[in-house]
């Protein structure tokens, strides 16, 4: 098994967040599915008593995630409204990570990340430190580039976390450290920075799915290329609870109609095993449109 690095959460933590700031540690166990979560200052999540119960339950098959930007001081919740400073423009890779980041070095229109975090192989997690994003703003902008960049448009919230570096990522076996490389650590970047953002975030309805001028829907083409990229649902391995949130993807984020969202869902469905039944798709989407919690047409900003 690895050897935990002592240093890197003390690291990360000094140069992602100010010294005043608040942030949330979460812990998750895949074996039993317990979960833990403490909020509070930067100095006390990097005491050596804190660093050590890490430590203890990393070893204890934890998975350790600090959330990515500032919760606003004396709250205890890792919610929307509890952001208190967007610290960082944040994506996640969750396959083809090489890929990804020779997709952003070739963008002229956007500077080189501030650091970049290997959670497991293939797989990275992208950070531009930042200052001056609301909290709509950024969100719209990590939307618009995890489209464009075939990024996981499911880690776009503000309130998303990430793995914190120095700890073993125990959701494989064996397990393997979580490592971070360091690129323009002196600089912090602002709306400005982004030619693609857009001073104010845009907010989208059903009916602005974007069409080109020959009728193609936009939305189809976005949802496809999505499900292309998503493992299929495997019986036993939390399979119908994998395939609600693809409905939620496509119902919710992709603003697509029941017909539209079933042709989308057909290729992958072949995947499945066993596949579902155009029945319980239905079914599935119904309830996604339902009960789901993505904002509708979330997916095209």
């Amino acid at each position: 098994m690895p050897i935990l690095d002592r240093d890197a959460p003390l690291k990360f933590l000094r140069t992602a967040f100010q010294p005043d700031d608040w942030i949330a540690i979460f812990l998750k166990s895949y074996k039993t599915g317990r979960v833990t979560q403490r909020v509070g200052p930067v100095d006390w999540v990097m005491h050596p008593r804190f660093q050590a119960w890490l430590r203890f339950k990393n070893l204890s098959h934890f998975n350790v995630y600090c959330g990515v930007n500032a919760i606003a001081p004396w709250n205890r919740n890792r919610t929307r409204e509890s952001i208190g400073a967007v610290r960082h423009v944040f994506l996640e890779a969750d396959h083809d990570g090489p890929v990804v980041l020779a997709r952003i070095a070739a963008r002229p229109d956007l500077p080189e990340p501030s650091y970049i975090l290997y959670s497991s192989p293939n797989r990275v997690h992208v950070f531009w430190q930042a200052t001056g994003f609301g909290v709509a703003q950024v969100e719209a902008l990590q939307k618009r580039l995890a489209c464009e960049l075939e990024t996981d448009p499911a880690a776009t919230p503000v309130t998303q976390a990430t793995r914190l570096a120095g700890f073993l990522n125990c959701k494989y076996s064996p397990p393997n450290l979580v490592t971070i490389e360091y690129h323009s650590t002196d600089r912090v970047f602002t709306p400005p920075d982004f030619q693609v953002v857009e001073v104010a975030a845009r907010t989208a309805t059903p009916s602005a799915r974007p069409t080109r001028e020959d009728g193609f829907d936009d939305s189809v083409d976005r949802a496809r290329r999505y499900l292309a990229r998503v493992p299929p649902a495997i019986a036993g391995e939390h399979g119908d609870v994998h395939t609600f949130r693809v409905c939620c993807r496509l119902v919710r984020g992709f603003a697509l109609e029941d017909d539209k969202a079933l042709e989308v869902l057909a290729q992958w469905n072949l995947r499945c095993r066993p596949p579902w039944t155009e029945r319980e798709l239905r079914d599935k989407l119904s309830r996604a449109r339902r009960y789901g919690r993505e904002p509708i047409a979330g997916l095209l900003v």
